[in-house]
């Protein structure tokens, strides 16, 4: 178990479930370099702001 580096909760790595999940690990690996820190609520959450907020450089 590891501990999510955003909200604090505890999660197991490695299991998604969703496209909103592989959208945010995804995000993590490739614009936070956070890869693996982060729960899957949290992953979601991210997917859909970058949606939404993120502009292309």
């Amino acid at each position: 178990m590891k501990t999510c580096t955003v909200c604090g909760e505890s999660f197991a790595p490695g299991v998604q479930q969703s496209p909103y999940e592989e959208a945010g690990e995804w995000l993590a690996a490739e614009l936070w370099n956070d890869a693996g820190s982060l729960c899957s609520l949290c992953l979601e959450n991210r997917a859909k702001l970058a949606m939404m907020y993120v502009i292309d450089r």
